[in-house]
């Protein structure tokens, strides 16, 4: 019979643990793997980026930044406060009081001319 595996000392520590990999090796590795490919070949004559990626992000952020700036002074130059910003908007409700209000009005006329009918029945006596 077999001895038992010694018991290990942390999870992972098997026989297939490989210790992590630095950011170098990674590249290098996915480098080999897509030699063929032309945009990775592109990237490496070029570099990863394009020059006008950059200065697009910069010129987007200036005009942020210049935004910002023009909503605060404005902000400064308003004499109320702010109106406070309101969460998903929600179409108003529908007023639900009319349909109350017709079938109250239509039952108190009811009620109003069966009460005159009838005094005028009573006080005159039924035709039978």
């Amino acid at each position: 019979m077999a001895a038992p595996p010694e018991p290990r000392e942390h999870r992972g520590s098997g026989p297939y643990f490989t210790t992590p990999e630095t950011h170098q090796a990674r590249q290098e590795r996915l480098l080999r793997q897509m030699q063929g490919n032309p945009r990775v070949t592109h990237m490496l004559q070029h570099g990863p980026r394009p020059h006008w990626f950059e200065v697009d992000r910069q010129r987007q952020e200036q005009e942020e930044r210049e935004a910002q700036r023009l909503d605060e002074a404005f902000a400064a130059l308003t004499d109320g406060p702010a109106t406070p910003t309101r969460g998903r908007h929600r179409a108003p409700r529908r007023w639900w009081g009319w349909p109350a209000a017709a079938i109250s009005t239509t039952l108190l006329v009811a009620q109003t001319t069966a009460q005159e009918l009838g005094q005028a029945l009573f006080q005159t006596g039924f035709p039978l």
